[in-house]
């Protein structure tokens, strides 16, 4: 609560700086009431336990309001820099996540078809002599494809999933 009323009176003492403006020679008083109070005003108070004038400091030099001014324009440059590069970096993770979602969905269409590619299909069975039926070299053929496509899926999802943990 003690900070919360120094806070007020330090506003309070920028608000009559600010408003004293700088060919002011008005004097600045803290005053201590009975009650514990702390009043700012221009001149000491009737009652007060303590008054004390406060020295101002003297208002700024062009010189270190240029200097000032070249700082905010620099720290502007700056924060707009950083928030650029925030944005590339987040279309870059937005990209990074795009590729994997991708890439796992090319899996999961690998994978079934694959699971689908299993059950023989017309002209993949050869008749044996004893009456039976094996499978023949195009369905072994059409596996190995399947199969090569489900591992070229995980391989393409490892690569994005890298991908995204290095663009964060």
């Amino acid at each position: 609560m003690r900070f919360a009323k120094l806070f007020m009176g330090l506003f309070l003492v920028a608000g009559a700086l600010a408003s004293a403006g700088e060919s002011s020679a008005q004097g600045l008083y803290k005053n201590v009431m009975p009650d514990g109070r702390i009043i700012y005003s221009d001149q000491p108070l009737k009652g007060a336990k303590q008054s004390k004038a406060l020295e101002l400091p003297p208002p700024p030099t062009a010189e270190q309001k240029e200097a000032a001014q070249k700082r905010a324009e620099q720290e502007k440059r700056t924060r707009e820099e950083l928030l650029g590069r925030l944005e590339e970096r987040r279309k870059a993770g937005d990209a990074a996540d795009s590729r994997v979602n991708r890439a796992r969905k090319a899996l999961e269409d690998a994978q079934t078809a694959l699971e689908k590619g299993r059950e023989p299909q017309g002209g993949d069975m050869s008749a044996n002599i004893g009456g039976g039926a094996r499978p023949n070299e195009g369905y072994f053929r059409r596996i190995a494809d399947l199969e090569r496509a489900v591992e070229n899926a995980r391989k393409e999802l490892e690569v994005a999933q890298r991908e995204r943990i290095n663009t964060r």
